[in-house]
């Protein structure tokens, strides 16, 4: 077996995923337990997404980490 099927991945060094609405579906996990959050679950559905939204904002303007000279 050659290895000319990995040549593709040659170069890469990280891969991105959207994790928020897509790794992580809160909707789906806040339906499911709808049965204890009642009336409340599409609340809470709206103000996780919102903080998700409001963290990655806040994440992106502070720039990149400084990284550590240790």
């Amino acid at each position: 077996m050659t290895d000319t099927h990995n040549d593709k991945f040659t170069g890469i060094r990280a891969c991105v995923f959207d994790a928020y609405g897509t790794l992580f579906d809160f909707a789906s996990a806040a339906a499911g337990c709808a049965d204890v959050l009642g009336e409340k679950t599409g609340a809470l559905t709206v103000l996780w997404r919102d903080k998700q939204l409001q963290y990655t904002w806040l994440r992106t303007l502070q720039g990149p980490m400084p990284t550590s000279g240790a």
